[in-house]
């Protein structure tokens, strides 16, 4: 399926609210007993509807590489071309990551007066492990990346999900969405962190899904079909912030299965109008920087007679603006710098 200019672009506006959003995912929000105005926000927003971020990411990714599928070598070509857009990218961080955790831990022992290297990221077998990724039941030392490793491992095994999408259509999404809500049960914890972070369950299904629309050749579904997705998912997010808060762990599932009517619902509401190129392309920096901004800033607010809200916003106004304008800074005056660290995005 060739992507018409507006459906290129809505992709990329898309792109770039997944990416601010993803952002409030990993903010510490200030919530604390339940129904205040912290925990309804954080329970709507940072546990509800940010949660489509990743999964439309996942979508977005296999909808691309199926457009290769009937090519003579597609396998072979599209893992080369991920060697520079994800694989890079996820050593490079890593090793950002590394070094701020190093720095930081020198600054904060200097700080509180403790003896040098006590509060410095330790080296055991674990530990290396982690910086690398190998291990598959935890996530990175820079944890965003378990989404980039994920998508390593999917466009490595991307024979195995064109044959099940090919073969099985609805049925494979049918099956994968199931495992999906299924998957957190494994009473293995290694298991079930394997299919959380390894080899993500919620990856699979709509990573299939990005397959199937491409494989399928699915046309945009009307305002009404939106509308009915919207009011589907805020009708299951709204029963997942009650159960929330009467600790109904129901509310999870309820919470996983509102993503997908959310998605559509999201997606069918963004703009096909052109947003500014130097805006769109950061959503790829936003997504690998702001977990790294986020420590550095701590380290400088911490200082300051700032709390509550006001600490909030300014991390996350930190973690959304750093990033932009570093990249934009790179690209300008250290292009192939930038083209390394952001996988050629």
């Amino acid at each position: 399926m060739k992507i018409s200019e507006p459906a290129s672009q809505k992709i990329k506006n898309m792109g770039f609210l997944c990416a601010l959003l993803v952002v409030t995912i990993h903010l510490r929000w200030p919530e604390y007993e339940p129904l205040p105005l912290g925990w309804f926000l954080y329970q709507s927003i940072a546990q509800g509807i940010a949660r489509i971020a990743v999964p439309f990411f996942f979508i977005v990714s296999g909808f691309f590489l199926a457009q290769h599928f009937d090519e003579h070598g597609w396998w072979k070509r599209e893992n080369q071309k991920r060697i520079k857009s994800l694989l890079i990218p996820f050593v490079v961080w890593s090793i950002i990551s590394l070094i701020t955790a190093v720095l930081i831990g020198i600054i904060s022992d200097v700080l509180a007066h403790r003896p040098f290297g006590t509060n410095i990221f330790c080296f055991n077998a674990d530990k290396r492990l982690r910086i690398l990724g190998l291990d598959l039941t935890g996530s990175p030392l820079h944890f965003p990346l378990w989404y980039v490793r994920c998508l390593i491992l999917f466009v490595l095994t991307g024979g195995v999900f064109k044959w099940m999408v090919s073969r099985f259509g609805y049925l494979w999404l049918v099956a994968a969405f199931g495992f999906l809500l299924l998957a957190s049960h494994i009473p293995n914890e290694n298991w079930r962190e394997f299919f959380r972070i390894g080899y993500s369950a919620a990856g699979i299904f709509y990573f299939s899904v990005g397959i199937f629309i491409q494989l399928q050749r699915l046309k945009k579904l009307s305002n009404k079909w939106a509308i009915g997705c919207a009011a589907i998912g805020l009708l299951l997010l709204t029963a997942k912030l009650l159960c929330a808060y009467h600790g109904l762990r129901i509310g999870n599932e309820l919470g996983k299965i509102s993503l997908p009517f959310l998605i559509y619902a999201v997606w069918h509401c963004v703009s096909e109008s052109k947003w500014p190129n130097w805006l769109t392309g950061c959503s790829f920096s936003i997504f690998l920087m702001h977990i790294v901004v986020f420590d550095v800033a701590r380290v400088i607010l911490k200082h300051l007679p700032i709390h509550g809200v006001v600490l909030f916003w300014s991390l996350y106004t930190f973690g959304t603006i750093v990033p932009i304008l570093t990249t934009m800074g790179l690209r300008r005056f250290a292009p192939k710098l930038a083209s390394i660290a952001f996988g050629g995005r």
